[in-house]
Order: structure tokens, then C-alpha cells, then sequence
């Protein structure tokens, strides 16, 4: 009985590591926090307590991916946590192998760090807004060309 509680427990690791690995760092420290209900605030506190001192714009930031903890900050993350610091790095090389750092995702990060709004909705908005916007030029110009072919001489 107890040798399948063992393998039991020991695929329920294996699945949660591979949950981890999967995410991005934004996505890990998100769930983290989210699955402590802490805000900012909490984790800014938290971590002044083990010895590091930083502020909530700071928190924010990891979370939305302007800016990565360094390797020490993530130690001291992992502590705070209580998660390997080794599915931290896991998730930092995700987020950089899912391409966050290409300009157009960076702009919409910042879009969203300034507005408030989550990264799903900033980014349906953003390419909304883009949509519109080709639509509205295509219009104008196919009016342009009208009041161009009406102008000229026949």
C-alpha cells in the first residue's frame, strides 16, 4: 500500500514540475502570489523581512515582464515561496524562448503596467486598435483616389 502512495506522489511531483517548467516567469510569479492571496504590498514586506529591499512597482514589473529578478533575487524568491529556485530559471528561460522580448510584446506590456489592464485584454486591444486602423486608412485612401480620378481631366 504504501509503495502506491509513493508512486503516486512521486508522479503528482512530476506533473507539477512539468506545470512549472511550462510557464513563463510572469505566469510563476502571478500563480505564486495569486495561490498566497498577497498583494504587492504583502510580497514587498515579505521580502524586507528576509533581507531584501525593493517596492511594489518593482513586484509589478517582474509579474508583467518589463523587467527579470537577477539570479539573487530569485533566490530570495524561491525562499519566499518555498519553490526550487531552479523552476524560477526554468520559467526566465521560458519567458525568454516564448519571445517576450520581441518590441511589439514589450510595448504591450508597458501598455499594460500603464493602464492597469491585464495582458490578454491590452493585447486583444491593442490589435483591435491596429485593425481599425488599417481599415480607416484603406478608407481614406480609396477616397483619396476617388477625389483624385473625379479631379482629373477626361
Amino acid at each position: 500500500m504504501e509503495e502506491k502512495e509513493y508512486k503516486k506522489n512521486e508522479e503528482n511531483k512530476q506533473q507539477e514540475e512539468v506545470v512549472v517548467e511550462t510557464r513563463t516567469l510572469e505566469q510563476l510569479l502571478e500563480d505564486l502570489r495569486k495561490e498566497k492571496n498577497w498583494t504587492y504590498m504583502h510580497i514587498v514586506e515579505n521580502l524586507y523581512k528576509i533581507g531584501v529591499t525593493t517596492d511594489e512597482k518593482t513586484v509589478k514589473k517582474w509579474e508583467i515582464g518589463l523587467v527579470y529578478p537577477d539570479i539573487d533575487m530569485i533566490y530570495k524568491l524561491s525562499e519566499l515561496y518555498m519553490v526550487s529556485s531552479e523552476n524560477f530559471i526554468m520559467a526566465k528561460t521560458n519567458s525568454y524562448n516564448n519571445g517576450m522580448q520581441s518590441v511589439h510584446m514589450t510595448f504591450i506590456k508597458y501598455f499594460c503596467y500603464i493602464t492597469g489592464l491585464s495582458f490578454k485584454v491590452a493585447y486583444f486591444l491593442i490589435y483591435a486598435f491596429l485593425g481599425f486602423g488599417l481599415i480607416y486608412a484603406f478608407l481614406f485612401f480609396l477616397s483619396c483616389a476617388d477625389m483624385f480620378m473625379q479631379s482629373r481631366p477626361h
